[in-house]
């Protein structure tokens, strides 16, 4: 499942100027990460130098990494997927905390998911903002849980599904990955930091909670008037709601919400999905 767009305006400041930051930051780190520029290992994050006191090429016992990771990453879809959640979910987070807030917000979030991974003995280099990604993710969930985001199902169905939904079956997931990783295949031999990726999503709730700005509401309705490219996506792409909710594109109709319409779209929805993976299974 990948997110690639959501219809929530800004409300309190005109440009999300940390997380653009943070985005441009990150394809800077890896393209001079690949093309050798530096040791990437030195800005790399070993839980072994903090939590064992082992030797290794971190600076000071590693404590650097903690933050560093975020710049790193193992591959271009790696970076592509961090940054296009980023971009998604991370600008409504800064909306609601302010630029200086949205930055002490991802430094400790970042710090608190490597902590995590590393207290499960993870005995590799840790690199990627997927843990701090995480964290904002979890923030969206808990301010704009009726939000719309547009995601790939199975990564080629176009659907239009609640935040709740979306960023649910991820936190899901990743804690499905992490108890497989500890109690199954081991943590060692997991090869991705899904504790990591639960610490981000842990920090991120509690944090929201401490650093939104005064008139920041939690767990907000959608925007009353759904946003032009939302209308315009809504034609196209079937639209997954809670019953009594209105679709997308009637954001800006002033329609009554209708619950037996709210369970015929999502009936709708799910027919769309069943017919798009048969295709996909048997001509695919």
């Amino acid at each position: 499942m990948l997110v690639l767009h959501d219809g929530n305006p800004l409300v309190r400041i005109r440009r999300a100027w940390v997380n653009q930051g943070l985005i441009v930051l990150m394809v800077i780190g890896f393209l001079a990460q690949e093309i050798g520029l530096f040791n990437w290992q030195v800005y790399a994050f070993f839980p072994t130098q903090i939590f064992s006191l082992a030797d290794g090429p971190g600076p000071a016992h590693g404590l650097l990494g903690l933050i560093t990771h975020i710049f790193l990453h193992g591959s271009w879809l790696h970076l592509i997927g961090n940054i296009v959640a980023l971009w998604v979910f991370g600008d409504n987070i800064e909306d609601a905390l302010g630029h200086v807030r949205y930055l002490l917000f991802v430094v400790l979030t970042a710090v608190a998911a490597a902590l995590t991974q590393g207290w499960f003995d993870y005995p590799y280099a840790m690199i990627g903002a997927s843990g701090m990604v995480s964290a904002v993710m979890g923030a969206y969930l808990l301010l704009h849980p009726r939000a719309r985001i547009l995601i790939l199902a199975f990564n080629v169905v176009p659907i239009l599904a609640p935040a709740s939904l979306v960023v649910g079956l991820d936190l899901i997931l990743n804690a499905a990955m992490a108890w497989d990783a500890a109690f199954v295949g081991g943590a060692a031999q997991a090869g991705v930091a899904w504790f990591a990726h639960l610490g981000g999503f842990a920090s991120g709730m509690l944090l929201v909670l401490i650093l939104r700005l005064s008139d920041v509401r939690l767990f907000q309705p959608a925007p009353a008037i759904a946003s032009r490219s939302m209308r315009w996506l809504a034609r196209f792409v079937p639209t997954l709601v809670l019953p009594g909710e209105r679709p997308a594109a009637d954001g800006a109709s002033g329609a009554v919400p209708v619950r037996r319409e709210g369970w015929t779209v999502v009936g709708k929805a799910l027919i769309y999905v069943v017919l798009i993976f048969l295709l996909m299974r048997y001509f695919g």
